[in-house]
């Protein structure tokens, strides 16, 4: 049995032009936070040397996507273009008046907290009403290949144009990287007002309770459905697996492979390549190996190269093995972007997008004190051990996956969620 908006996904023309600009836009924006991502944390460091508050500011900036599914059910309720606009207009302003205060020389502690925990809410919305709008512009078949491009055009900006950017624009003055972001969410804003207008996804009680039950009935479909469950079990043991490696990695390099400081950078530049090449070749891997079979290789080359690198602690070895571990986290990362969007209705999309990222991003945290416990008790090798090992038991939670082209979703949960979304 296929559902009705399966169907109509599929007969629905490829929109270029707007496909292109949602790209473009995200290319775009994403330079712009590469170059803030580098910039914060000095202006935070110059700002106050406590470096408690420097953490703050970090964690500011990540702490909305505790508030995903919140978020996500009033991006369903709110036209997609005018979600995404409104977010780059708003990371626009804030970043304007902090480029101000920066001239002026007045940028307390407490207002780089908030700024950062509001950037991060425009983000939430950004990125859920982004994935939702997807489905809406290309057709089934090239899902994959769409949000390839999307993941490639953010790995670029963020992993290798931005932060080189942001630093040097930090040594010819503290304002310009800030202004330079800016600037990018207001270009991004402006290529995203040509997308076609689509309207809100549901139309439901307003108020609190409207929205405690929207959120409730985005969190069911999850819960509920059997794919969608077993995806999320999965991507909260990649995030755990992937911070206990990167959390020490810094120290395992330094320690472990004798490498001097400048290792920690190559090692960090290899991953971003392979994350590249991931993005260059999962549409064709996803439609090679269909999806089920490249969510399983993705899986096991992930829990490979962790093994192999706690048993051969070699640096060529372990650069390479990490490039090769990012490559297959972008593959995951496309296959499981484009089989949510062909399983979830889409006016359900914003909550169901923004509630899976919040098990992915939620459990980081845990992977990053594990990893920090195991190389202080067992050895720095031992993080990498577990992460393979905790992988290769997620395994048998991928058989039965559906298949790229005839997806099945289980459909008394989706029903269940559909009937709360109208208040039945």
């Amino acid at each position: 049995m296929e559902f009705g908006w399966l169907s109509d996904r599929r007969t629905a023309p490829v929109r270029v032009v707007p496909l292109s600009r949602l790209v473009t836009a995200n290319a775009l924006s994403s330079v712009g936070d590469g170059a803030r991502f580098a910039a914060l944390p000095l202006l935070a460091a110059a700002v106050t040397r406590d470096v408690f508050w420097v953490s703050v500011v970090a964690a500011a900036g990540r702490a909305p996507w505790l508030l995903a599914p919140l978020i996500g059910t009033l991006v369903d309720r709110t036209e997609a273009r005018r979600s995404m606009v409104g977010a780059d207009l708003a990371r626009c302003a804030l970043l304007a008046a902090l480029t101000a205060a920066t001239v002026v020389g007045w940028v307390p502690v407490m207002a780089l907290v908030v700024l950062a925990f509001l950037c991060g809410v425009a983000e939430v919305f950004f990125d859920s009403a982004a994935q939702a709008v997807v489905p809406r512009l290309a057709e089934d078949r090239q899902l994959e290949r769409t949000n390839a491009r999307i993941i490639g055009a953010q790995i670029t900006g963020t992993g290798f144009l931005g932060p080189p950017l942001g630093a040097a624009l930090w040594t010819v003055g503290q304002p310009w990287p800030f202004a330079v972001d800016a600037v990018t969410f207001l270009g991004s804003a402006l290529l995203l007002r040509g997308l076609p207008r689509f309207g809100p996804g549901e139309r439901t009680e307003r108020g609190v309770a409207g929205l405690l039950r929207g959120t409730w009935a985005g969190l069911r479909l999850l819960g509920g459905n059997r794919v969608l469950r077993r995806l999320m079990a999965v991507v909260a043991v990649l995030g755990v697996g992937q911070q206990a490696v990167y959390a020490v990695l810094v120290v395992y390099v330094e320690g472990k492979l004798g490498l001097p400081s400048w290792g920690y950078g190559l090692m960090l530049v290899a991953a971003a390549l392979g994350s590249l090449a991931g993005a260059r070749s999962a549409a064709w891997t996803a439609h090679r190996l269909g999806t089920a079979r490249s969510l399983i290789a993705s899986v096991t080359v992930s829990a490979l190269t962790y093994l192999v690198v706690a048993v051969l602690p070699w640096w060529p070895l372990a650069a390479l093995m990490l490039a090769g571990n990012s490559a297959a986290v972008v593959l995951w990362n496309v296959c499981t972007v484009s089989l949510r969007q062909r399983l979830t209705p889409p006016g359900m999309l914003g909550r169901v997008t923004s509630g899976y990222r919040l098990a992915a991003w939620g459990t980081m945290p845990v992977g990053a004190a594990l990893g920090g416990v195991l190389a202080g008790r067992v050895g720095p090798g031992a993080p990498w051990a577990t992460a393979g090992l905790l992988l290769l038991a997620c395994l048998p939670l991928l058989r039965g996956m559906p298949p790229a082209r005839s997806p099945q979703a289980d459909e008394s949960g989706t029903e269940t969620a559909r009937d709360e979304c109208a208040g039945k």
